[in-house]
């Protein structure tokens, strides 16, 4: 008897795995798919203005591929038009640590960071009244800084 079980475990465990190998695939596909499906929903709630669906749509995506560089891309440029500087540069690092030769991304960051910093100098600026030499700094940053916007013309991320 013991013999028999012997002989009898090698191929059920064979069987098991077989099993389990086929099965494999289909749930690959089956990810592969809802993440393409996913990512048409998000580009038709962008095209349609649904910035909340669409969002929502990214978020889901980056669980199923969190090292996706344009997705990342996508929701920081819906986080940069919805004004939200912090979270859009975040998401901007994040695509450019999986994807750094990326133009559009620095580009975009840097975009960002120039309209933090302007409205950093125009803060400083506007407090800085009792302190004459620190305002009049503040007052030619800023002026260099809107200058520079201006030479972007329409650069948005």
């Amino acid at each position: 008897m013991k013999r028999l079980l012997g002989r009898l475990w090698l191929p059920a465990l064979l069987h098991t795995l077989l099993v389990a190998c086929s099965a494999m695939p289909a749930a690959i596909t089956g990810d592969a798919a809802d993440a393409y499906a996913m990512n048409r929903e998000a580009e038709a709630a962008h095209q349609e203005g649904d910035d909340v669906k669409s969002e929502r749509l990214l978020q889901g995506l980056l669980r199923v591929a969190p090292n996706d560089a344009e997705t990342w891309f996508r929701l920081a440029n819906l986080y940069a038009r919805s004004d939200r500087p912090e979270q859009a540069a975040e998401a901007y690092q994040r695509s450019l640590m999986i994807k750094p030769h990326d133009a559009r991304a620095w580009h975009n960051l840097g975009v960002i960071r120039q309209r933090q910093a302007v409205a950093a100098m125009m803060q400083a600026h506007s407090l800085a009244a009792d302190d004459e030499a620190l305002r009049s700094k503040a007052a030619k940053v800023l002026q260099l800084l809107e200058q520079a916007q201006g030479t972007q013309g329409s650069a948005k991320p």
